[in-house]
């Protein structure tokens, strides 16, 4: 099972509004855990008879036949018109799969230019989407605040999903996180903001709220879209206007003592201290060199994709060649540090980095410690959506999840 942690507050924490069946009793502990650990067999995406979860959990088909009525009733899964032969012998089954209309989750990513916000169905497609510039007040959270509460709404009337099946929201944020509240967030110049309980009394109709850093949502969707195999040591970098990283082992986030691990784009890549103020990581790596190729009026992500297919100008070119030597003095610093299996780049300006590609393996290879290997790097499919998906798998994540045992 791929467990990726998030530092978050629910504004329900004494209901479980996200798991199946709703709020847990001792006597239902054991027929939720059951209906929990069919979804969990199905959500590799592939339609599945009775028998075969019977089968693979090694239970009867009776548990098994109860538990997906469960979920049928939850609307969590479907019965499809398909049947199958269970290995060649016996009667075919019907299969059952996860239903993508089932359940809904909003992620709502925030930046100093815009919040990009995004409804993911069970299947973790995106069935609405909506960018919201806020460059001219991203420095005032309550405006920011507010945007933020219309635009859960917005999305749902828009995509005509039954309101009554988005399970919650998650707010994706670039810094620090902790207890529902914002600590520090230099870019958005936000320190201690409430935003959890600020939103709450801001938003209507209410659902279950959480917020999580941006680099740990990036993680979650990343891990949503990958085999278990996959995550087993994975460094990941999400590249914006500043710059975070999760540090994923065996499909966990290593959070550090405090839970402040990742702020890598805070690292100073200079002689002195003093040089945080102008030579950290993000400084020279994050998306502000390339915001003078971008039209006023464009989206940043989508103002990014574009210079991807752009012909080449002496000032593009030099911008392009010193982001590669900025991204290639953090890895390699972090790869002496972590000695990752895989880097996977996310955020929106990783569309670029296949055009720097070359040069920072390049640049790598040339300078690692003998004994270190360049590690396999690539960029993960999401584009500059990689965190507001990620917030939203985030909420789904939580109905896979097993519950705790009452205790004796």
């Amino acid at each position: 099972m791929i467990r990726v942690h998030c530092r978050y507050l629910t504004t329900a924490p004494d209901r479980q509004m996200l798991s199946v069946g709703g709020i847990l009793t001792t006597n239902s502990v054991l027929r939720h855990m059951n209906a929990v650990r069919c979804l969990r067999v199905l959500r590799r995406d592939v339609p599945l008879s009775r028998a075969d979860i019977a089968r693979e959990l090694n239970v009867t088909r009776a548990t098994v036949g109860n538990s997906i009525k469960q979920l049928l009733a939850e609307n969590l899964v479907i019965d499809l018109n398909e049947s199958a032969e269970a290995n060649g012998a016996g009667r075919p089954g019907a299969l059952v799969s996860l239903n993508p209309a089932g359940a809904y989750f909003i992620g709502l990513d925030i930046s100093s230019a815009e919040i990009n916000a995004v409804l993911i169905d069970f299947s973790m497609r995106v069935v609405a989407k909506r960018i919201v510039s806020i460059a001219d007040r991203y420095h005032d959270p309550k405006r920011v605040i507010e945007l933020l509460a219309a635009l859960p709404k917005e999305l749902v009337d828009v995509s005509k999903v039954r309101a009554s099946r988005v399970r919650g929201v998650c707010i994706s944020a670039p810094g620090i996180v902790r207890d529902g509240k914002i600590i520090s967030a230099p870019w958005l110049s936000w320190r201690d903001v409430d935003v959890v309980s600020a939103m709450s009394e801001a938003m209507k109709p209410s659902l279950p709220l959480q917020i999580c850093n941006d680099a740990v949502a990036l993680a979650s969707a990343v891990a949503a879209d990958s085999s278990e195999s996959d995550l087993s040591d994975v460094l990941l970098l999400l590249l914006a206007q500043g710059i975070g990283s999760a540090h994923l082992r065996q499909g966990r986030v290593v959070e550090g003592a405090h839970g402040l691990g990742g702020e890598v784009g805070h690292m100073v890549m200079g002689g002195r201290p003093q040089m945080a103020a102008t030579h950290t990581f993000e400084i020279l790596a994050g998306y502000q060199r390339f915001l003078p190729f971008i039209e006023n009026d464009v989206p940043i992500p989508e103002g990014l994709a574009k210079l991807v297919t752009r012909e080449g100008s002496p000032a593009l070119d030099q911008a392009l060649h010193e982001w590669a030597l900025g991204l290639a003095t953090g890895i390699l610093n972090l790869i002496h540090i972590l000695d990752p299996k895989t880097i996977v780049l996310g955020g929106p300006l990783a569309v670029l980095y296949p055009k720097v590609a070359e040069r920072v393996e390049s640049l790598l290879s040339e300078n690692l410690v003998h004994g270190f290997n360049v590690p396999p790097i690539s960029v993960a499919r999401f584009g500059g959506d990689g965190a507001a998906i990620g917030a939203a798998a985030l909420l789904r994540e939580s109905l896979f999840d097993l519950p705790e045992l009452p205790a004796v």
